[in-house]
């Protein structure tokens, strides 16, 4: 009898493991007897990977951040060489997570196993590092953005462009109607939504200015409502604490992200996926970003290295400025308020950045990018397998 297809996935951060999760999923419908094992988080889990290790709270901003999660990555990623090495798998399946994946990737295949890496980092760059050694390392390359497909396979990769998988899955899961009866909020009033980001630190930095941005606004547009997408990884009792005493009609929405999105007149949104996902739901959004002193002189030195003029994804696929940055000693309660009163409904400015994000999106390519990448994932393990639909 033959043994099953065992497939070892890696993915490190929230949208890793939403991505690879739906890659799993659509590998399945295809190889029913496959067996996953890996890395990542409960989206991963709930897929029916086997986890060796939680990731979900391996995210970090910046070296700072990282040097605290170091340690403990550096224990696991041993410990995973030792598993690949007694229990080697037809296929290495990396997603994005790059420090921790390409190391991972060029031991791997030093080794001899298939490597499949599945968004390739910085891959929404115009530009390839000097140093890149995924040409090298890997078997096949599947990426989200055509630039990068073809920067990798002019420095000799197997890359390929399939579209982005967002498109598969950025959908609000109720009508308007719903979302607004759920969460009692008046359908006819203004709707902010705010979506402080994924991680901690990222959140504890920004609530406190969103809550006061939030009663600014309030006093020039009566009636306007907030409602905060709220990661899994945080507490109620820690947003509670935030929101203590405001005088402004707020709500939280857990797992409701991409409704809040779609539902909301405008986003106070932290950079990073989820203003990808924005774009993709055509909502107008102010960028935010805001970390410690000493990781601002780290961004600062990297932005530098890497010649960016944007951090937000939007802005960078576009490469001109979409969406307003308020970075650091600029994302202030008072100017998230100046740049809101001209990206209301009704104002020019709403208008011209929902046309701007409709032009991002259509870079992104067609739907069914996830079914794209598992019909290539079977192709590099050179088994019978559907075409994809």
């Amino acid at each position: 009898m033959k043994r099953p297809v065992t497939i070892f996935c890696v993915a490190g951060e929230a949208s890793g493991d939403a991505s690879c999760a739906a890659l799993v999923q659509a590998v399945r419908e295809r190889l029913p007897d496959a067996h996953f094992r890996g890395v990542g988080g409960r989206l991963m889990a709930k897929a029916g990977v086997q986890l060796l290790y939680d990731s979900s709270r391996w995210g970090a901003v910046g070296v700072v951040e990282a040097l605290r999660v170091a340690p403990a990555l550096w224990l696991a990623q041993q410990n995973l060489k030792r598993r690949l090495t007694q229990e080697p798998p037809d296929l290495l399946v990396l997603v994005d997570f790059g420090a921790f994946n390409v190391p991972l990737a060029k031991w791997a295949k030093a080794r001899g196993m298939k490597v499949f890496y599945y968004f390739p980092p910085g891959s929404w760059r115009r530009h390839l590092p000097r140093r890149n050694d995924l040409p090298h390392c890997t078997d096949c390359i599947v990426t989200p953005f055509p630039w990068s497909a073809a920067l990798l396979r002019q420095a000799g990769a197997n890359a390929h462009f399939v579209g982005h998988p967002l498109l598969d899955r950025v959908r609000p899961s109720l009508s308007e109607d719903e979302f607004c009866a759920r969460l009692q909020v008046n359908p006819t009033g203004l709707r902010v939504g705010l979506l402080p980001g994924s991680r901690r630190q990222e959140v504890r930095s920004l609530l406190p200015i969103m809550r006061r941005a939030a009663e600014l606004l309030a006093e020039q547009k009566p009636g306007a409502q907030f409602v905060l997408a709220l990661a899994p990884s945080m507490q109620d009792e820690e947003i509670q604490s935030v929101f203590a005493g405001c005088t402004v009609p707020w709500r939280i929405a857990r797992e409701m992200t991409y409704d809040v999105i779609a539902y909301s007149h405008l986003l106070w949104c932290c950079s990073g996926t989820a203003t990808l996902e924005a774009a993709i739901l055509g909502t107008p959004m102010i960028i935010l970003y805001r970390v410690s002193r000493l990781m601002e002189l780290e961004y600062h030195i990297r932005k530098r290295a890497l010649n960016l003029t944007f951090i937000g994804l939007p802005n960078l696929i576009a490469q001109r400025d979409i969406c307003p940055e308020l970075l650091q000693h600029s994302a202030t309660p008072q100017n998230i308020v100046a740049h809101s009163l001209n990206l209301l409904p009704g104002t020019e400015g709403h208008r011209l950045q929902r046309e701007a994000l409709q032009e991002v999106k259509s870079v992104l390519g067609e739907p069914g990018a996830t079914d794209r990448a598992a019909h290539l994932l079977l192709q590099c393990l050179e088994v019978d397998h559907a075409d994809p639909r």
